[in-house]
Formats: C-alpha cells, sequence, structure tokens
C-alpha cells in the first residue's frame, strides 16, 4: 500500500515525465531482492498508473503554437454559468470542431467565457460559435493554487472567449437542465445568503459564496461543511438507508427475508448516494467521496465481517485509480486522514458518558489529529473548530437530510412560511459561525511552518491520541511549541528580498527588509469586480502571516496597477499610502512628488520620485521607486514612458541597477536605448500576461536588452520572479523551482 502509493506520489514530483524511466529502473532494482520484491511491483504499479494517466491527459492539452487559434465548434455547457454584469464562464464539452489540426481536434472540454449578456446560457444549452483558444496556463507564484492541475485533472485541455455565437439550443430534459433549473428556482425563492448556502450544499457551486464568508468558514474550521463531502454524501445515504429500514418491516411481513431485506437497503442508500453525487455536479472531490462511502457499504452486502480498515485502504487505491494525482490534493489527505481517525475512535474501548460527552471527545480528536496538517497546509490553527463543528455538524447534517422533502415543498407549493423558516436557520447558522468568532476568536495565523515543526507536532498528536492517563500525555504538548512559536522568515539587517509575483497583465511587486515591507502595485482588477489579489498574492502573504503592510505604492490609477487595492485593504491594515495619481476609494494618499520621498528600513534604502514631463499622462505619473543595500538595487518605473526615462536620466543618478522592472510591461512606448544603457540591468524583467492581445513585450524592446547583455526573465513564462539582496545578489524564477509534469511552458 505504501509502496503503490509512494509509486503515485513520485511520478507527481517528477518535473517531465520523460524522468520515469529513472523510477522504474529504481522498481526494477529493488525487485532482485526477494524480501522487497512485493514492495518494489507495487512501487512499479504506482508509477506506470501515474504516468500513463498523466500522458493521456497532456496528450490533449492544447500546445503554446496553437494559442489565440480562432476555431468554429459545437459543443454542450456541462457547468452552471457563473454570471456577472458583462460576462457568462462555464465548462463546454466539445461535440464537434471544424479543423484538421490534430492538435484541436483531440481536445475535450473547454473553460470558456461569453461577454454578453444575452442569450443567457444555461447548462446542458448546446451552442455553436467561433472561438477564440489559448492553452490552460495558469499564474505560478508562491502558494498559490495551482490551476494548471487542476485543469488537468478535470480534462480541461484550453481556455477562451467566444467571439461569434452563430448557434444556441436550449437544453433538453435531462440531469445538466435539471441542476440549471433547480439553480434558478432556488435564486428566486430564497435571499442571497440562503440561496448561495443551498447551491453548496444541493448543486455543490461555492462560487456564490461571498469573501467574507470563506474567511468566516476558513477561520471557524467548518469550510469542509460548506462543500459536497464524504459527511453529506454520508447523509443522503443514511437516509436511503433509514426508508428502507421503515419499507423494511412491511417486506418482512410480506414474508421477504431478512438478507434481501438488508441488501435491498443498502441498494437504496448507494443510489441516494449516487443519485446526490450526480445532482451536485460529480466534481473530483464529490467522487472521491462518492467512492469512499461506496466502499463502506459494500463492507455490509455479506454478513462476512470486514474491518473498517480494509474497507478504508480499499477505498483509498480505488481512489487513487481513478484519480492518480488525488496524492497531491490536501483535501484527500484531510478526507481520508478524518475517515482514519474516526476508525482509530471507534476502535478505542471507552468507558460511556453519554452522546454529548462522545460527540465531543470525537470533535477534539479530530482537531488534534488534523493540527499539523492544517497548520503546514493553510498557515492556521481554529481553535474554534471543535466548538464550532460540535454545534455545526449535526446541524448541517440535519438539513442535507431534511433537503431531499423539505427543498421540493418549499419550490413547488411558493409556501413563505417554508422559505422564509429555511433563510432563518441558514442566516442563523452565519451568525452563529460568525458571533462565536467575534467573541471568542481562537483562531492563529501561523507562517508557513519548517519540517521539522511539522514532525514533531505530528508526533505531538499520535502521543495525544494514545489510550494512556492523561498525566502521560499532556508532555507531548511541549512538542507543538516549535509549531505555534514559528516566526516568518525575514531577511538579515541589509539584505532585502523581493517578490514580482505572476498576476498576468499587471504587475505587483512586494519588497521585504528585516524592519519593514513594501507592496509595489497590486495586480489587476477584473471586470466582474474580482481581482488577481485574491488569488496571485493572498496566499503568499498568508504563507509569510503578513497582516500589516508598512508602505503601499501605486504607481498609478491604471486598472491593471491599482485595480487590486479594493481586496488588498480587506486582507491589510496599511500604514502609508503613496501613489503617483489619486486612485479612488483609497483614504490618505500621499502623493509620490517630483523630490524623491526616502525610507531607510534595516539598512536598506528606498526612494521613491516622480519624472517631470510637461502636459504628462497617466503613464508618465507613475511613482518610481529604488530599492538599494549597496550591493544589489531594483528599479521599477511602473508604466514610465520613453520621455519620462529622458527626464529622470537628466536629473537623478539612479543607475547602474542590478535588476529593472521593463517599463510598462514591455511595451515599445518604454525602455529606451538610453534608458537602458544609463541604468545597465544584469536582470530585466517583464512582468506580463501571457498570450496577451497587445503585443507585450514589444520584440523591439526584446532586443534592444538582449543587446545590452542583460538577462530577460518573463513571468508569462517564468511565473513569479524571486529576488535576494545581500552581499550577493541572487534570482531564482517560481516555475523551475516548483516544476512538476503538468507545469505549462
Amino acid at each position: 500500500m505504501i509502496a503503490y502509493l509512494a509509486g503515485l506520489l513520485s511520478v507527481a514530483m517528477l518535473p517531465g515525465l520523460g524522468k520515469v524511466w529513472l523510477l522504474l529502473l529504481a522498481g526494477a532494482s529493488a525487485s532482485l531482492f526477494k524480501a522487497a520484491r512485493r514492495q518494489a511491483f507495487l512501487f512499479i504499479a504506482g508509477v506506470l498508473l501515474a504516468s500513463i494517466w498523466g500522458a493521456w491527459q497532456l496528450s490533449h492539452r492544447l500546445p503554446d503554437q496553437h494559442a489565440r487559434s480562432d476555431v468554429f465548434l459545437s459543443g454542450t455547457l456541462i457547468s452552471i454559468p457563473a454570471t456577472s454584469s458583462r460576462r457568462q464562464s462555464f465548462v463546454l464539452k466539445i461535440d464537434s470542431i471544424d479543423s484538421q489540426e490534430v492538435a484541436l481536434t483531440q481536445l475535450r472540454r473547454l473553460k470558456l467565457s461569453y461577454y454578453d449578456v444575452a442569450p443567457v446560457l444555461q447548462a446542458g444549452d448546446r451552442i455553436e460559435a467561433v472561438v477564440r483558444l489559448f492553452p490552460p496556463r495558469g499564474l505560478s507564484n508562491p502558494r498559490a493554487f495551482d490551476t494548471e492541475k487542476r485543469n488537468l485533472v478535470q480534462a480541461v485541455d484550453a481556455r477562451g472567449y467566444i467571439r461569434d455565437l452563430r448557434g444556441h439550443a436550449d437544453a433538453p430534459p435531462g440531469l445538466l437542465s435539471f441542476r440549471q433549473y433547480l439553480s434558478h428556482q432556488m435564486d428566486e425563492a430564497f435571499s442571497p445568503v440562503t440561496s448561495a448556502t443551498l447551491h453548496a450544499l444541493v448543486l455543490g457551486d461555492r462560487s456564490g459564496l461571498r469573501d467574507d464568508q470563506w474567511r468566516l468558514i476558513s477561520e471557524t474550521g467548518t469550510a469542509h461543511l460548506m462543500v459536497v463531502s464524504g459527511l453529506h454524501i454520508a447523509v443522503i445515504a443514511g437516509v436511503g438507508m433509514l426508508l428502507s429500514r421503515l419499507v423494511g418491516y412491511l417486506l418482512l411481513g410480506a414474508g421477504v427475508s431478512s438478507l434481501q431485506v438488508r441488501r435491498a437497503g443498502l441498494i437504496l442508500a448507494a443510489a441516494f448516494a449516487f443519485g446526490y453525487a450526480l445532482l451536485s455536479g460529480m466534481a473530483i472531490p464529490v467522487q472521491r467521496s462518492l467512492i469512499m462511502v461506496l466502499i463502506f457499504l459494500a463492507g455490509e452486502w455479506t454478513l462476512t465481517p470486514v474491518s473498517g480498515w480494509v474497507r478504508w485502504r480499499f477505498a483509498l487505491i480505488l481512489v487513487t485509480v481513478v484519480q492518480p494525482l488525488a496524492v497531491t490534493e490536501p483535501g484527500a489527505w484531510l478526507s481520508f486522514g478524518a475517515v482514519a481517525l474516526l476508525l482509530w475512535i471507534l476502535a478505542q474501548r471507552r468507558a460511556r458518558n453519554g452522546f454529548v460527552f462522545a460527540w465531543w471527545r470525537l470533535q477534539g480528536t479530530l482537531f488534534i489529529g488534523m493540527l499539523p496538517v492544517t497548520a503546514a497546509l493553510f498557515y492556521q490553527l481554529g481553535f474554534l473548530a471543535p466548538v464550532a463543528n460540535l454545534l455545526a455538524v449535526p446541524l448541517i447534517s440535519l438539513l442535507v437530510m431534511a433537503l431531499p422533502l423539505l427543498l421540493p415543498l418549499a419550490l413547488t407549493t411558493g409556501s413563505e412560511t417554508l422559505t422564509l423558516l429555511m433563510s432563518f436557520l441558514i442566516d442563523q447558522f452565519w451568525w452563529g459561525l460568525a458571533a462565536g468568532r467575534d467573541l471568542l476568536g481562537l483562531y492563529m495565523a501561523l507562517p508557513a511552518p519548517a519540517s521539522i515543526a511539522v514532525v514533531l507536532a505530528t508526533v505531538a498528536a499520535l502521543w495525544w491520541l494514545q489510550p494512556v492517563p492523561l498525566r502521560w500525555r499532556w508532555p507531548a504538548l511541549m512538542l507543538l511549541f516549535p509549531l505555534l512559536l514559528s516566526k516568518p522568515a525575514r531577511p538579515g539587517p541589509g539584505e532585502f528580498d523581493v517578490t514580482i509575483y505572476d498576476v498576468g497583465q499587471g504587475l505587483a511587486v512586494l519588497v521585504e527588509t528585516s524592519e519593514a515591507r513594501l507592496l509595489y502595485d497590486t495586480g489587476p482588477g477584473y471586470l466582474d469586480g474580482g481581482s488577481a489579489f485574491a488569488y496571485a498574492i493572498v496566499p503568499d502573504l498568508k504563507s509569510r502571516a503578513l497582516t500589516d503592510l508598512e508602505l503601499l505604492v501605486l504607481s498609478h490609477g491604471d486598472n491593471d496597477h491599482s485595480g487590486g487595492a479594493g481586496a488588498l485593504f480587506e486582507y491589510l491594515r496599511v500604514e502609508e499610502t503613496v501613489s503617483g495619481e489619486p486612485v479612488p476609494g483609497i483614504a490618505a494618499q500621499r502623493p509620490c512628488g517630483s523630490a524623491a520621498i526616502n525610507w531607510r528600513w534595516g539598512g536598506v534604502e528606498i526612494a521613491a520620485f516622480q519624472a517631470q514631463v510637461t502636459g504628462a499622462g497617466s503613464n508618465d505619473l507613475s511613482c518610481v521607486v529604488r530599492i538599494s543595500n549597496g550591493h544589489c538595487s531594483l528599479l521599477i518605473p511602473g508604466d514610465l514612458g520613453k520621455q519620462g526615462e529622458r527626464s529622470l536620466v537628466s536629473r537623478t543618478d539612479l543607475g547602474p541597477v542590478t535588476w529593472l522592472v521593463a517599463g510598462h510591461h514591455g511595451s515599445d512606448t518604454s525602455s529606451s536605448q538610453l534608458f537602458l544603457t544609463r541604468m545597465a540591468p544584469e536582470v530585466v524583467v517583464f512582468s506580463r500576461g501571457a498570450f496577451n492581445s497587445f503585443g507585450h513585450p514589444a520584440a523591439e524592446v526584446v532586443e534592444r536588452v538582449r543587446i545590452s547583455g542583460a538577462e530577460i526573465l518573463d513571468t508569462a513564462v517564468d511565473g513569479a520572479v524571486l529576488l535576494h539582496g545581500g552581499e550577493q545578489c541572487e534570482t531564482s524564477v517560481w516555475r523551475s523551482a516548483k516544476r512538476r509534469y503538468w507545469t505549462a511552458g
């Protein structure tokens, strides 16, 4: 079992599938030893399964050379479209594609956007359209969600948008149209909060939950309740089992054998679980949960006892056979870890002290057992979680159990009393979580812990859970101190670290010194009101336990530079804001100005200033920042144009510099020959979006930089760029540092 999982995980850690032969060779070598032969074969089986599956998925991915291809295709919407004021986005299953290119004809699913409000597209609709395609790339940043892996797992082979919708047929009757119907009905019958909650519990769609709700369930350890998981599917299976018991009494009276009644109950429970999984969209986590529940039900089919651990192991094997990359998913480890803890608890023979005590012990055990996992993966400890789950789990379970009856009644009868009651109960659930968090707190943000701290915390958890007297378990808490007292890594005096984030077509740069931190720009905002800040930058800030920012510099008001400011102020407390021009919605902005503003943090000099350009437009108002420790230096000019560059070099002594962020994302309006000559950078970084429509970076600029002898880095190709300024000037890129076989580029 362990050898098989090690084979799967080894492939998942490879930078490319071309290295699989090394793993197979290692397994074959181990098989020469009789004692290790069985484990070697299991390891090889895991390697073969994971590599064949991975190669098959990659063979369908749209290659980079076909980026921005326009094709005519037809397909069926297989997801409920997410809508905003100007966009509809959905997953399309391709039925046919008008192309002779093999790379295009083998595409299976697309993530598409339609930038129009009419017609309103719905799940199950069939469309014909001209679509502009892009490879399924994602942004690549430290600690951020791996979009490219998700696309691989979901068999999404490309993304794009509809250029010309030429045909639209309404969905025929079926599961997809029924899911869409339920979505509409819930939106019309319930308040937004209730509807969003029911969407999550019934349809597996959590897109309606607000950012503050996400933060609330994260900090209270109840996020698992707002996703269709093993708990929800098990509850629905229990409803089927309960119904079978009620009918079974009648069947027994009619002469049906108890074994047949028992098996009929298992079939009904499995049918309920499978039906719920289908209704919720059968996403990958749902598939995983369904397999686990069905395996546990299957163990009850015969009267031969099958232990919970045997079922657990078989479920884990089957899940990884269906989805080999499950070994890299935090959700999978949390699910199987929680079930393992439940099995361990059930195996302990303890004196009965009543239901409340048993339920409290269960929640406490789960919290302690999963503590190292939540700290390592989510950088937090929610000490409120056992209390919140003590109440929330049974309440949500009862709601899920009652939904097969309550929801149809509420939607078909139009009973205002029933809809108000359901809304009231759900509102009280959210209110209770918020009240518990605000009154009790008990939430601790952690920086990304060191490996040794996680190992010691795991030992502490295992020690604490042993069935020994309490006096022998208290010393285990001492092993938690390295985890609880973790401090974020900071540069030493006279040093600075820089992260130039991959935010797409925009810019965001974090500068850290031993004393303070500076964020230059916030990345782009989007038409639907979102921004790249929340998913490209916040995960990294969270891993640093960073909630306070000493200085925010907004180069100017363009959306690709300051579009994430709103999201930033929701997450961070900012002491000082400097801007090249007033940015709406932000109070107390200090103008950058032509006279330099200087800061000295831990031996690092930071200066901010503007060029002097007559009749300057927004770009030439960009606030320019220079960071230096005497050995290494970085210049960030924002969107400064050639005229502004001439102004700077004529009146200031900026160069030479170690690193230069290319102005205006590499546009030919910036990075003049004069500027490059004066700055003489060793490395030039282009911050831009992959396959952007502006043609950034311009070929002329790239050629000028290449002739200058500077190394070229590009966030669209390299992901986030990481700089360290000490006595030595070090440069690295995230996409290479964390490369996996599914990583694009």
